[in-house]
């Protein structure tokens, strides 16, 4: 018995097994520290080891940099010719497909108008595809390391591979070099070359930056091979003492500093092996086009480095991240550490600390995203200028109240005058903007203080009680102009939410309840269009599972050649592709694929008007629709499909019926006429009619036999039978056309029993010997096999010297009323199907094939207990 604690960890074992089927393809990479460690060589070696053992190698993209010994390790291999400006050509390796594949330098950017923007991507197109890459690293190219590596050397790297992809790696090998050793290859020209060299050894090559560096790249791969131990420990039941269950969030939002805190927070997860979520609140305050686009990729980064994305919609951000921390469960919430506190107003960091119970708070110092070391802000969206028409407006209305002030003084103080400007500016905050409240109040407060505050015509002020009256002019302006507008943004933001919510009502009413298909996709592709500015081409899933020729009749806008290939890749990969996307980005149309739970229904393309980006909101609400667009469409597919089986359902049954009570119905008169022709002299006119009388009975005999065997009538009867004795039967059952062939018969050795149905497979294999008889020269030879496999299964392989089996006719002969365009006139193409029924309800097999030296050959295989004879 396996105690609890030995029990190996379910939960390990499939995460294992999912790594180990993700890809068919298997990736090693080589990491290095910084160039010039021996990366490249490394590669070619291990290389040149794999091809000297067998497997076919190809070298995609290697860079030399002029080095000799590079360029010595790459004799003997294969190279690929470079595409256009020298890029990596991966469409060619898709076509080759090698075994194993080298494409140097991972995190190299591709040129404009490449498959990817990122060679990493090619990579996993490659992967995929079922080949091996060997491909070569920096640590400082890694996503989650950037901002540490940007504090030691003070250099920003743009070219990025993200964690996941070396999750996903099969292998990470670490090419160490001591740093003295580097600086001597550096100064000896192995690095680089020329004025490059002495450069580099002043400037990057520093030894603190090199020291650094080999640091990053010895912790990173210790994490990993530990991470590696943990999941072997894990899966073979050991245990588990320093097993976590932390689950890290990071809060993230316009700033430019979330994607610091987003490459923390993933090297923290990373060191914990946790899961880890990246929150957006979406508040009411609009952002510009430049915080949104900065936005965008910051969850796209979020994204790539392996987070949950979650975006929730409220104007309370500490109330909201501490829900989602106790809805998923989260035991420790990443928040960037403020620089200078207000005065007199605590910080988010305070209030979520005050507030964050037995949830965890970690403030974190991010890193400067700005070269210069200068904090950069979020802007603030600023309210758009006055216009004419609103500046008209305020002065109009300052004059209608200034006449009503003065008909008001003459009855009453100058004070009640103060009153009822100033209920009349709170009237008007209900209805005009925030600047032209603040254009009124100063008006009012000057015709106040200048037309009626002793003395007359002038701006001097005594009271104490008039400077209070006249600074509440302003205070009620920037007090009520601050909450009306603060209401206008949330209704602004409710209708747009509310619009996305009644679109997506709207689109499933009409796509899923139309009574015409064709018309409930129509009003859904508008209904989209209506919500998102965009025009829309639908492209469905054909019959045969690929993807349609031509776009829906629904469809706004017809994709050209181009855009075919983005459309086939998006289709093929479930991926998004196209414009503001990673994957052929220079596309006109994003291209969303229409994938479901279960199959994947087509694809969906977008192309925004005016050539206008795909913001965060637009893309959730596009990816919805595609969602649902996809389920409509499966529901649809179901539909028919289910039609199409109950009625060919019913036509089986029919079928079976009528061939039932025809066959029963011929049986008798053919036996009549059998015993008659068996007592009549022997003549050539007997002999005919006694040869048609056999094979009408074979024929009738055939439907009977195929009518037990669809309506699984069919119960085998076991028993130890010789594998000659069945071989015998089978050629009696054949006929006659078997009595004039050399027919070769092969047994096991040493002689064995097998336990089946022998009237079951004798007849299969009589059907099979009979249409090798058939369909060959009558002076060709047949041969039968009879084995027993390894697997301790019985097989017979029946192999004829015929012209064999028709190009991919290898499992169409065994359909019912199958017949090749040559077969001989005669028979009902009814045999091999009754083979393949009778072997099924032994549970076994049947397969057909050309033999490479010609003719057919059949094999029958059956599970079956086997002892020595």
């Amino acid at each position: 018995m396996i105690s609890e604690d030995q029990r190996p960890d379910p939960d390990a074992l499939l995460a294992a097994v999912t790594r180990s089927e993700k890809r068919a393809g298997r990736l090693f990479v080589f990491l290095g520290m910084c160039p010039g460690v021996g990366k490249t060589c490394a590669m070619l070696e291990a290389a040149r080891k794999r091809q000297t053992e067998g497997a076919v190698v190809l070298v995609g993209v290697v860079e030399t940099h002029g080095r000799a010994e590079t360029a010595a390790l790459l004799e003997g291999l294969t190279v690929l010719p470079r595409r256009a400006r020298e890029e990596f050509d991966v469409d060619a390796v898709l076509v080759a497909q090698p075994e194993i594949v080298l494409v140097d330098e991972l995190a190299h950017s591709n040129a404009p108008g490449s498959r990817h923007p990122k060679r990493y991507q090619d990579v996993l197109d490659l992967l995929a595809a079922g080949m091996d890459v060997f491909s070569t690293l920096n640590v400082q190219h890694i996503e989650s390391q950037v901002d540490v590596v940007r504090q030691v050397t003070g250099v920003t790297i743009h070219e990025t591979v993200p964690d996941e992809v070396l999750d996903c790696a099969h292998e990470v090998q670490l090419i160490d070099l001591s740093v003295a050793a580097l600086r001597q290859r550096l100064a000896e020209g192995r690095v680089y070359l020329g004025e490059r060299a002495a450069t580099a050894a002043d400037n990057f090559f520093r030894v603190s930056n090199l020291t650094a560096l080999r640091e990053l790249a010895l912790r990173f791969t210790a994490e990993r091979v530990e991470e590696n131990l943990i999941d072997l420990r894990r899966a073979g039941g050991a245990v588990q003492p320093w097993k976590t269950n932390a689950r890290l969030m990071v809060g993230i939002s316009a700033s430019p500093y979330s994607p610091s805190l987003l490459r923390w927070t993933r090297r923290a997860a990373g060191r914990l092996g946790c899961p880890w979520l990246a929150v957006w609140v979406e508040r009411i305050r609009p952002l510009t086009a430049a915080d949104e686009k900065r936005l965008t990729e910051t969850l796209a980064l979020a994204r790539r480095l392996g987070a949950e994305t979650i975006t929730v919609a409220d104007d309370d951000v500490c109330a909201a991240l501490l829900r989602i921390a106790r809805e998923r469960n989260v035991t420790q919430i990443v928040m960037g550490k403020p620089e200078r506190r207000a005065w007199g107003r605590a910080s988010l960091a305070d209030i979520l600390i005050a507030q964050s119970g037995d949830v965890d708070v970690c403030l974190v110092r991010p890193m400067t995203p700005a070269a210069s070391g200068s904090p950069v802000r979020v802007q603030a969206v600023h309210s758009p200028p006055l216009t004419w028409r609103e500046t008209g407006a305020v002065l109009a209305l300052t004059l209608l109240l200034s006449g009503a002030g003065y008909a008001l003084s003459l009855a009453s103080s100058y004070r009640t005058v103060s009153l009822v400007f100033q209920l009349s500016l709170l009237l008007a905050a209900l209805r005009l903007r925030r600047g032209p409240v603040l254009l009124l109040a100063t008006l009012l407060a000057l015709t106040w203080n200048f037309c009626f505050i002793p003395p007359l015509f002038t701006f001097y002020i005594s009271q104490p009680e008039d400077w209070l009256q006249f600074a509440l002019f302003f205070v009620l302006a920037l007090v009520t102009g601050h909450l009306v507008t603060r209401l206008r943004d949330r209704e602004v933001v409710e209708r747009q939410r509310q619009q996305r919510t009644d679109g997506l009502l709207r689109f499933t009413r009409a796509a899923a309840l139309a009574a015409e298909r064709d018309r409930g996709l129509t009003d859904a592709l508008r209904i989209i269009e209506s919500v998102c500015p965009a025009k829309l081409a639908l492209m469905e899933r054909s019959d045969r599972h690929t993807l349609a020729a031509t776009p829906h009749a629904a469809s706004s806008f017809a994709p050209d050649a181009r855009e075919r290939g983005v459309m086939l890749w998006c289709f093929e990969k479930g991926e998004a592709a196209g414009f503001s996307t990673d994957t052929l980005p220079t596309s006109a149309a994003l291209w969303l694929p229409l994938q479901t739970a279960t199959s994947r229904m087509g694809v969906l393309g977008v192309r925004m008007r005016d050539g206008q980006p795909v913001h965060f909101n637009t893309r959730q609400t596009l990816d919805a629709f595609a969602l649902q667009l996809a389920l409509v469409l499966e529901k649809e597919h179901f539909v028919a499909a289910f039609t199409h089986a109950e009625m060919k359902e019913q036509s089986e049954r029919l079928h079976l019926t009528l061939l039932d009570s025809v066959s029963h119905e011929l049986k008798t008169p053919i036996a009549v006429i059998q015993a008659t022709t068996d007592q009549l002299p022997d003549s050539p006119a007997v002999a005919e009619l006694r040869t048609a009388t056999q094979r009408l009975r074979r024929v009738v005999d055939g439907l009977i036999d195929m009518t037990r065997v669809e309506s699984q009538d069919v119960a085998p009867r076991l028993e130890w039978c010789e594998p000659e004795e069945l071989l015998t039967m089978a050629r009696e059952a054949a006929g006659s056309q078997l009595a004039s062939r050399a027919v070769t018969v092969t047994l096991p050795v040493p002689p064995v029993l097998v336990q089946t149905d022998a009237a079951l497979f004798s007849q299969a294999l009589a059907n099979v010997l009979h249409n090798a008889a058939v369909h060959t020269a009558d002076s060709a030879g047949i041969e039968i096999a009879a084995l027993v496999r390894p697997d301790g299964t019985f097989s017979v392989t029946v192999r004829d010297h015929g012209a064999g089996l028709p190009a991919g006719g290898e499992q169409r002969v065994f359909e019912k009323f199958y017949r090749g365009a040559a077969a001989r006139p005669g028979g009902t193409g009814l045999g091999l199907a009754i083979s393949r029924g009778l072997i099924r309800a032994l549970r076994g097999t049947i397969e057909a094939r050309t033999h490479p030296q010609g003719g057919a050959e059949f094999t029958l295989t059956i599970p079956a207990a086997l002892q020595p004879a």
